[in-house]
């Protein structure tokens, strides 16, 4: 843990220190010259077609932190850029760059584009609500809550107007559920049902957004 948060602390130092600088991509020093500028290439890329590059900079960045070598930084690199395209296909003309990165890592996660255009039609009440949706969706998988699973219960939360607080409560529900020796798709399935319960009792108006 205190590695952990010595690297995230690292990183964050040196994205400021990056930003510091010049408004100009700037890349870690420890790149060889050919890495750097096959990243520098696809972040120009990136930027060409309006997609975000500062997740493509950190990327760079961690995979330099965590001492993998400069083919494996590209290969990072390439997929990432890859989903965030991918990203930026399913959900349209968006510039909510925190929903474009969420999207990015739930494809990374193994959700399909058409997956994704489904859990985004799903949802109406906002980008922040399937941001979270998609974070949860990453959450859950990394904790061996099958995919398909975890697809099916973001979709039917997203259809109930389910909020970003509650998503965030489901995180953390089956993270304690499985942590006291539940089975991952037990876990989900028991949180999911009483949420959705909740849900489908609320009034419409309970279940929107304040206005912003």
């Amino acid at each position: 843990m205190k590695i952990q948060s010595a690297m995230v602390g690292a990183l964050v130092a040196w994205a400021s220190a990056s930003a510091a600088q010049s408004p100009g991509i700037v890349l870690p020093d420890r790149l060889a010259p050919a890495a750097r500028a096959t990243i520098l290439r696809l972040i120009d890329s990136a930027q060409s077609v309006g997609l975000p590059v500062t997740p493509l900079v950190n990327k760079t960045a961690e995979g330099v932190l965590k001492g993998a070598d400069d083919q494996r930084i590209v290969r990072a690199v390439q997929s990432l850029a890859r989903e965030l395209g991918d990203a930026r296909t399913a959900l349209g003309a968006t510039s909510d760059l925190a929903l474009l990165g969420a999207a990015a890592n739930a494809l990374h996660a193994g959700l399909t584009v058409d997956e994704l255009r489904r859990l985004r039609s799903a949802s109406s009440a906002g980008n922040d609500a399937l941001t979270s949706a998609l974070v949860t969706l990453v959450d859950l998988v990394s904790r061996r809550v099958p995919l398909s699973d975890a697809t099916r219960s973001m979709h039917d939360l997203l259809e109930r107007r389910a909020s970003e607080k509650q998503f965030a409560a489901l995180r953390a529900d089956v993270e304690r559920d499985i942590s006291a020796g539940q089975a991952p798709e037990a876990a989900l399935r028991t949180r999911v049902g009483s949420q959705l319960r909740l849900l489908d009792a609320a009034p419409l108006d309970a279940r929107r957004p304040p206005m912003r």
